[in-house]
């Protein structure tokens, strides 16, 4: 592609499938966008179009386009104000995550009565319904291991509240700590698509969803359409029937969301059922190297495919299992595990972000979910906590059993200035992540990071390492199908490279060529990486 980097995505710089993505008069259209074939650049492109076309200039409806996820909506929404200017988010047009469309939706609904929230004269009685939506209920109250759970539910117009219990245990809130956070109009997003997913059922909900959509929006932009569910995919249908331009734009093969109850086999269903058009971008600016070129090719072909087990300099490395990242030599990865909400855990994953900041430059994952379990609005807490934090490092340096405990009771004192959550003595299910990240600042070099697939998604490297269990080797060896899970997750994770995509393997030697940022000698008389004092930024 040719002009600036400020310039890149640029309409003199499309090809002619992207041009067409972008501009085409279709009004539904699905822009089917495979790695590296500019499906942000032609998202944000498409927005623009739409949001500037001149036969809706006094249209008063939104543009709106909506992604899963903060990093996939802030990504887009960058890119349009670079490509189109400031104005062209002016109110009402916005980017936004589909949870902030199905929440008004809600609110909607409240508001004209069709939906009832229990007290809720009492809550606002001025009739200006305003829900507090939180992510989890981490926030409100820890977890505990507990078969206690909720069930949501309509009896009429009116909510209803259910507790009832799972089959198996796990770590949740439990349902008698949340009910009295529903009665003062606290919920989660979870609670909000369950009370959407009731309120459909209703012919008279379900008409009025239909008709606001058609109201407020005149065109609607669907990123990552194959990580929908059922009820968005019920959303997006009812934005078609109530004569919304729809922009659906995705890739079968990037589909990983099936845990959060993503059904990408009902996509194709919805295409037809809509006669929508399938638009591909078939070209891929990615690959850089015809090495990578026919691996991707390969992949997307079914053909079998094996890694080269390379102990070159990598950028990242990638697994589907954070547990298998640990694994790797020189690798420091950005979570200990998917985050179940505990203070201790929180804490430590604190403790992980000035770490993964100061030498990888990048915040750890679930670190905003960690705030939320610790009850710390203020993210500025974070940098005011560094000089702490840097002293249960140096606690950690030692290397030893013994620095855990010590490094952990420091840290317990640190949180508890700031949040007050109670923090469990030291005990080994607590301290286990302080020795994870023990052994990372304790090791030679300068680490990598390292990321699970679904974290992965949708970035690029020159570079990528990708850790394969047993299982997962022989499957790529055989060939990659794009019905299957764990097929597609291998498929995500071996297209992030620019260059060159080589297998990883636990305990590796350190990447080449990475500089330590200061060397000392640990007690066992191994160059370490000991000095990640918190930089100038």
């Amino acid at each position: 592609m040719t002009g600036s980097l400020a310039h890149a995505g640029a309409i003199d710089t499309l090809t002619a499938q992207q041009r067409h993505a972008a501009a085409t008069r279709q009004k539904n259209i699905f822009i089917e966008a495979g790695p590296g074939t500019g499906k942000t650049t032609v998202s944000a492109q498409r927005f623009g179009v739409q949001r500037f076309a001149a036969e809706y200039r006094h249209d008063p409806r939104a543009v709106v386009a909506v992604s899963f996820t903060r990093a996939a909506t802030y990504n887009l929404r960058r890119r349009v104000q670079r490509l189109w200017g400031t104005e062209a988010l002016a109110w009402p047009h916005r980017i936004v995550t589909l949870d902030t469309i199905m929440s008004d939706l809600l609110h909607d609904l409240l508001r004209e009565g069709l939906v009832e929230w229990p007290g809720a004269k009492k809550l606002w009685p001025d009739g200006n319904v305003k829900l507090t939506v939180r992510d989890s209920w981490a926030s409100c109250g820890g977890t505990t291991s507990t078969r206690s759970i909720y069930e949501l539910g309509l009896n009429g117009k009116s909510l209803t509240f259910k507790e009832t219990f799972a089959t198996s245990y796990a770590n949740r809130v439990p349902a008698v700590n949340i009910v009295p956070h529903m009665l003062q109009g606290i919920c989660t997003h979870d609670d909000v698509r369950s009370i959407l997913q009731h309120a459909l059922t209703r012919p008279d909900c379900d008409t009025h969803i239909r008709e606001r959509l058609g109201q407020q929006i005149r065109a609607l932009v669907v990123d990552e359409v194959f990580d929908a569910n059922e009820l968005d995919i019920a959303i997006i249908e009812a934005a078609i029937a109530a004569g919304v331009a729809v922009t659906l734009v995705g890739d079968p093969w990037q589909a990983l969301y099936l845990f959060r109850g993503a059904k990408p086999h009902v996509v194709p269903d919805l295409l037809t059922r809509n006669s929508i058009p399938t638009l591909p971008l078939t070209r891929s600016f990615r690959w850089q190297t015809e090495e990578q070129t026919e691996l991707a090719n390969n992949l997307r072909n079914g053909a079998g495919v094996v890694l080269p087990a390379d102990l070159a300099d990598f950028d990242v490395a990638l697994a589907l299992f954070w547990k298998d990242l640990w694994a790797i030599g020189g690798v420091l990865p950005l979570a200990y595990n998917s985050f179940k909400g505990g203070y201790e855990e929180a804490a430590a994953t604190l403790l992980l972000n000035h770490v993964t900041r100061n030498i990888l430059d990048l915040d750890a994952t679930y670190l905003g979910d960690a705030l939320t379990a610790l009850n710390i609005e203020d993210r500025d807490v974070v940098r005011q906590l560094e000089p702490a934090l840097q002293r249960v490092i140096e606690k950690l340096e030692p290397g030893t059993p013994a620095a855990i405990k010590t490094a952990y009771n420091e840290l317990v004192a640190v949180v508890g200035a700031v949040s007050a959550r109670n923090l469990r003595p030291a005990h080994t299910a607590h301290t286990k992540r302080l020795a994870l990240l023990q052994s990372r600042i304790t090791c030679p070099g300068r680490p990598v990071p390292g990321l699970t697939t679904h974290q992965a998604k949708g970035g690029e490297w020159d570079i990528v390492g990708v850790f394969l269990s047993d299982n997962e080797r022989k499957v790529l060896g055989a060939g990659l199908s794009v019905t299957q899970d764990t097929h597609r997750k291998i498929y995500v994770a071996t297209t992030r490279a620019r260059y060159r995509t080589i297998e990883v393997f636990p305990a590796a030697p350190p990447p080449k060529k990475r500089a330590a940022r200061k060397a000392t000698k640990s007690t066992t008389g191994e160059e370490c990486v000991t000095d990640i004092s918190p930089r100038s930024r």
